[in-house]
C-alpha cells in the first residue's frame, strides 16, 4: 500500500481560537496522534504527561503527550491525545484516531474515507 496524505482541521476545545488545517499523513502501523510542536504550541494544548516513543527505525525518545485537541477528519470528530514532534511539520494519523472515527484506507484511491457501513462513527464492544 502507498502512502496516503490527507487535510485535517485541529482546534483547542478550551480556547475560543479558530481550527487550523494541517496536512497529514495516514500510517495505520502507527498508534496515536502526532502532532508538530509548532502546532501544539499554536493551539495552546495543555501538558499530560511524557511518554517514550519508538519510531519505525527502532529509534526511542522521550515526547510530551498533549491535548486535548479536536481533530475532524473527512467529516468525523473526535478529541484526542497527541504525541508531540519538535522536527514535523505535518501530523500522523494513526489507529487510535481512525478506530475512533470509523475511518477505512481504500488502497486503489489510495484515499481516507468513513466507513460506509456506519453513519456516524461506529466503536465495536464485546
Amino acid at each position: 500500500m502507498g502512502i496516503i496524505y490527507t487535510t485535517i482541521r485541529l482546534r483547542n476545545p478550551y480556547r475560543d481560537f479558530p481550527a487550523i488545517e494541517l496536512d497529514a499523513k495516514v500510517d495505520s502501523g502507527a498508534t496515536m496522534l502526532v502532532l508538530p510542536e509548532a502546532v501544539a504550541r499554536e493551539l495552546e494544548l495543555s501538558f499530560i504527561r511524557k511518554q517514550t516513543v519508538k519510531y519505525a527505525n527502532e529509534d526511542t525518545a522521550e515526547r510530551d503527550i498533549v491535548g486535548v485537541v479536536e481533530v475532524e477528519i473527512v467529516g468525523r470528530k473526535g478529541w484526542f491525545e497527541a504525541i508531540v514532534e519538535p522536527k514535523k511539520n505535518y501530523a500522523l494519523i494513526g489507529a487510535v484516531v481512525m478506530e475512533s472515527l470509523d475511518l477505512i484506507i481504500e488502497p486503489r484511491s489510495l484515499g481516507l474515507y468513513p466507513n460506509p457501513r456506519s453513519d456516524l462513527p461506529m466503536a465495536e464492544v464485546e
